[in-house]
């Protein structure tokens, strides 16, 4: 009897001691869930730490009291795994995601790592975006020289997501009669429709035909009325520049060299929407450059400067001939500390070029 009595004492003990030198198995406690729709899901995990607390302690903090070593040894006990889910997006249903849990033996010997197969499931089907969709929505305004005219888009979508994408055309500012303006829309964009549920359609390539955009000539020798425009400018040149009688005041001009700019190539950061006035100002550029001396028979006195006259927004129609109520006046000068050489070169370095005559 005393014999039984033993065995049964040494199997208890030898069980007691087997379950506590058995770790609990970590995946039984990390809860894997899906969310996003097919095809863009993410995988995410939960850690069952109530359970994993009062299985591997023996401790539930509203039944039982934990002594200062085993509530330290649980504080501890998040530092000592890591979890990892390979992969975690751009998921669709019926996937199959690893789970794999690594513990550090050092810091507890209560819990093992493992690896387990978790299957993707319930993402719901996303809403697919298409072409037609964006093109029925969009309204798109050209304006601009032709060549580098720019597109400014009205978004109609009357629901949101969609109504807030900011859509974009692709060579905004580079664009010309005829092209097919391509709709684009950004990395950051399309993953904010995919939290959305919604997804390009496999063909998306949204676009509109540029039109209405004016022309400016090449050079100023395919204006068709280039006198009347140089006339103008003599005639600029004489009012400002008239002698002032009686007051005595004379001006000797002498015309040094015309200049002329087709494009301005001044460009406003890609994601500005290119407003008119930005788009339509400083193409189409004709100017003279005169030595001006002024003298001052009263005072004695004589002043020289570089006098600046010209159009800008010469725009010209299929034939070539410019519009002369849409030019814009240009009148400056530089007084005498800036060389006529100088000056040339500030105008070359906003694009305008000698023209040989």
């Amino acid at each position: 009897m005393k014999k039984l009595g033993y065995f049964i004492f040494l199997v208890i003990v030898l069980t007691l001691m087997s379950a506590c030198s058995n770790p609990e198995e970590m995946t039984d406690y990390v809860e894997v869930s899906f969310s996003g729709t097919d095809t863009m899901g993410t995988a995410n995990y939960e850690v069952n730490e109530e359970q994993l607390i009062e299985e591997v302690f023996d401790y539930n903090d509203d039944t039982n009291f934990a002594d200062e070593e085993t509530l330290e040894e649980i504080n501890n006990l998040e530092e000592a795994y890591k979890i990892q889910l390979e992969p975690d997006e751009d998921l669709s249903n019926g996937d199959t995601v690893s789970l794999t849990v690594s513990v550090d033996e050092e810091k507890t010997d209560k819990i093992q790592g493992g690896e387990k197969e978790v299957t993707v499931e319930n993402l719901e089907e996303p809403d697919v975006l298409t072409s037609e969709d964006v093109e029925n929505n969009l309204v798109l305004n050209f304006i601009g020289a032709n060549g580098k005219g720019a597109a400014k888009i009205d978004n109609t979508f009357n629901e949101s997501p969609l109504s807030e994408i900011n859509f974009k055309v692709k060579n905004n500012g580079e664009l010309e009669n005829g092209d097919k303006s391509e709709i684009i829309i950004s990395d950051e964009t399309r993953s904010s429709l995919n939290k959305d549920g919604y997804v390009l359609d496999d063909d998306f390539n949204p676009s509109f035909t540029v039109e209405g955009l004016y022309n400016v000539a090449e050079k100023p020798d395919d204006i068709e009325n280039l006198e009347d425009i140089e006339r103008m400018i003599n005639e600029k040149l004489n009012r400002e520049y008239d002698d002032k009688e009686p007051i005595r005041i004379f001006y000797e001009t002498e015309k040094e060299t015309t200049m002329y700019r087709q494009f301005n190539e001044t460009k406003e950061d890609e994601d500005d929407m290119f407003s008119a006035e930005e788009q339509t100002g400083g193409h189409g550029n004709l100017i003279k450059i005169y030595s001006v001396e002024k003298e001052d028979e009263m005072s004695e006195e004589t002043e020289e400067f570089t006098a600046i006259i010209g159009f800008t927004n010469i725009r010209v129609d299929d034939q070539g001939k410019a519009d002369l109520s849409e030019m814009e006046e240009i009148t400056s000068k530089k007084d005498h500390t800036y060389s006529l050489k100088s000056v040339i070169q500030l105008y070359e370095g906003e694009g305008h070029e000698e023209v040989n005559e």
